[in-house]
């Protein structure tokens, strides 16, 4: 991999988080299907650690998750800290024989986005406030699997197209 394309793929991936985030805080913020919102953030960040490892999502997941903290307006470190640890299930998929698969990442998806909104509860049971646990997982988490899953199909498609090494090596 040249150093060129390194540094395009670096400032893609930052180009695209800022517009994930700014999606994420805005556009889907109030976009509300089965009581709950599509997690456009959590589904990058899973197929970037599915594509380029857990140092990269991690990277992502930090970035990412502190920037929709701050335009969202949550505490501070709320994101990152439910974000970070699903990036280490994507690299089980990632030595796979079937990395390359779509399916992978829908399943990974599947199994982060309940994980991803358990921490999330204990985060906030954590700063005081009540929680239900089985009504949040029930009527928020389950709903937003669904959205989540559908999202992944379109979202893993574009990343492994935008990302293909030799799409940008003739550039330049």
């Amino acid at each position: 991999m040249t150093r060129t394309w390194r540094d395009r793929q670096i400032y893609l991936a930052l180009l695209a988080l800022a517009f994930v985030v700014l999606v994420q805080s805005t556009l889907l913020a109030r976009a509300r299907l089965l009581g709950a919102q599509a997690d456009l953030l959590l589904v990058l960040v899973i197929c970037w650690s599915l594509l380029h490892g857990a140092t990269e999502g991690l990277l992502l997941a930090f970035l990412g998750g502190l920037g929709l903290d701050i335009v969202a307006g949550l505490p501070l470190g709320t994101s990152p800290l439910a974000l970070m640890p699903v990036c280490f299930l994507a690299t089980l998929g990632r030595t796979s024989v079937h990395a390359a698969n779509l399916w992978l990442p829908v399943i990974l998806v599947a199994v982060a986005t309940p994980l991803h909104g358990w921490i999330t509860l204990l985060l906030r049971q954590f700063s005081g406030m009540p929680v239900d646990w089985g009504g949040a997982t029930i009527h928020v988490i389950l709903p937003a699997l669904i959205l989540n899953v559908t999202l992944t199909l379109v979202v893993a498609r574009v990343l492994r197209w935008a990302f293909r090494p030799t799409r940008w090596v003739a550039v330049g």
